[in-house]
């Protein structure tokens, strides 16, 4: 953690561990380059066993989601995912042979009776993996990409010990772009001469390259880093980080409760009067740099009810780079903005 920081947000440089093990990851977790990787090794252990039709997804998620499923030919069936009182409304679809799930943002989910389900269930639980587990999924998976700075991170477990395909070992130079990008970050971070944001441009090469791959493995270095990350640290910085703008925005939250098991990805909010763009624009200027999840895409199908929350959500960074003071510029920034 560096204080006095230049920028908020965009991409991780660095992994916070401690030399005992997490054991948050199962003996059985597979490593791959990316959580799509780590999916598209389901999609294809599923296909070995069964010849699945139609997948139900979320209307509420990314593209890189949907695209794996397109392209083994299973069709994709939305079901509702939209803002209520207490949280994100799930109005899950049983008919299709593979469930889709996903557990936004850290935040306790909805619970669903599942037990009535006969297909192959799928949980995409990059947002949750240090809030909670579940066993009702055949498959679980994930991204350490959006917790701290791994190089690849993607990881998967079957629920009956389905081995996963490995099919290519090529990740186009991805690893090493990342590598590079990381390292031109922290000497920009911490002012050691980097002071023209070149880290930018390495980064989107190795999104490019990343592109390409397909089923790939996670390097062994990101595999041993993520078995001692300091989950506690992770937990209790981002908790710290989250009440401050949970308290100074408690009107704009998705999710208005956050338990004692929760571990905040991010502080999601709506921003009122149509305004998010805005604000981020308001932001980056502030060198705060808040994503939001996720774009629109041609694969998605929205109607009124479930295209609002992609209109108007903006994810707001408590990760645990930073400490309060920076949290309070943040709210101090954002508050300015409200009041013009």
């Amino acid at each position: 953690m560096v204080t006095g920081m230049r920028e908020i947000g965009s991409e991780f440089w660095e992994v916070p561990t401690n030399n005992t093990g997490n054991g948050v990851f199962p003996s059985s977790t597979q490593w791959f380059l990316s959580g799509r990787s780590a999916l598209q090794a389901i999609i294809k252990g599923i296909k070995e066993r069964k010849e699945p039709r139609f997948v139900a997804m979320p209307s509420y998620c990314c593209d890189s989601m949907i695209v794996p499923f397109l392209k083994e030919g299973i069709e994709v069936r939305f079901y509702p995912v939209y803002p209520g009182e207490d949280g994100l409304v799930q109005e899950i679809d049983k008919s299709c042979d593979i469930l889709f799930l996903i557990d936004y943002f850290g935040y306790s989910a909805q619970v669903f009776a599942l037990d009535d389900y006969g297909g192959e269930i799928i949980r995409d639980v990059t947002h949750s993996v240090f809030s909670y587990s579940y066993n009702d999924a055949d498959y679980c998976f994930g991204s350490l990409r959006k917790w701290c700075g791994v190089w690849t991170g993607g990881y998967a477990w079957g629920k009956a010990g389905h081995g996963l395909p490995m099919t290519g070992t090529d990740d186009y130079g991805y690893a090493a772009l990342r590598e590079k990008a990381m390292k031109l970050k922290d000497s920009y971070i911490h002012g050691w001469g980097a002071v023209n944001k070149e880290h930018l441009r390495v980064f989107e090469e190795a999104e490019e390259a990343l592109e390409r791959v397909t089923i790939a493995p996670a390097k062994n270095r990101d595999i041993e880093l993520a078995k001692k990350l300091n989950v506690e640290f992770i937990n209790s910085r981002r908790r710290a980080n989250a009440e401050v703008l949970r308290s100074a925005f408690s009107e704009w939250l998705i999710f208005p409760h956050l338990s004692d098991s929760d571990t905040p990805m991010f502080v999601p909010v709506l921003v009122p009067e149509g305004k998010r763009d805005e604000l981020r624009r308001y932001l980056i200027k502030h060198e705060i740099y808040c994503p939001v999840h996720w774009p629109v895409s041609e694969y998605h199908r929205l109607d009124e009810r479930t295209v609002y929350i992609y209109q108007n959500e903006l994810s707001l960074v408590c990760d645990q780079r930073y400490t309060v003071e920076d949290m309070n510029r943040m709210v101090e920034t954002i508050k300015m903005f409200v009041e013009g």
